[in-house]
């Protein structure tokens, strides 16, 4: 009795150890298939990580939103659901935030990073971009000089660097990078 029941446990635990990343792979790719796309504005930064290799890192113009009524109670580290629309440009934006998901439209689940209570912060659930050990540092590169030599304010509002996600259900996955209007990997195809 005693080994049928250790048979089984150890058939459940195996089952549970497929099937946990065969949902997690099913969510990705069918939000890649299903999911709305919208094109986040970015300005890309170049830092390492030992454990997984070079990435860049996005920061995103959409994500600093004005505190406004009940947004500016939110706290640092608060889980909240970021309501998306575009901008009259076909940018997404953050049409307003709540602590519980919206009943319709897409929104993804976001944290707040800081809120100095004019101006709220969130960390969006994609904020990295893997590259190549070589690629990652000719992309910050290229972005800073092709960014426009403006004031700081109209700067920020036209970076030409921006990244495509698809958000199904309040889920997201990153789709591609953008310099200039063209992939990441096409732009830099000389460097592979």
């Amino acid at each position: 009795m005693k080994t049928r029941t250790l048979v089984l446990g150890l058939v459940l635990v195996s089952v549970a150890q497929w099937a946990v990343p065969a949902f997690l792979i099913h969510r990705g790719q069918t939000t890649l298939r299903e999911g709305a796309q919208y094109r986040f504005r970015t300005a890309p930064v170049d830092p390492a990580d030992p454990f997984r290799g070079r990435y860049v890192r996005l920061d995103f113009e959409a994500a600093r939103i004005v505190a406004q009524g009940a947004a500016s109670a939110f706290e640092p580290g608060q889980r909240v659901y970021a309501s998306l629309g575009r901008d009259a440009q076909g940018d997404a934006v953050i049409a307003g935030i709540s602590a519980t998901p919206p009943s319709s439209g897409d929104y993804l689940q976001a944290e707040v990073q800081w809120n100095n209570r004019d101006e709220l912060r969130l960390r969006l659930p994609f904020d990295r971009y893997y590259l190549d050990e070589r690629l990652a540092p000719e992309a910050e590169r290229r972005y800073w000089a092709s960014r426009p030599r403006r004031g700081a304010e109209e700067e920020d509002a036209r970076r030409p660097a921006y990244v495509t996600v698809r958000v199904r259900k309040g889920y997201a996955v990153l789709e591609e990078l953008y310099l200039d209007g063209q992939p990441v990997h096409e732009r830099l195809g000389r460097f592979r």
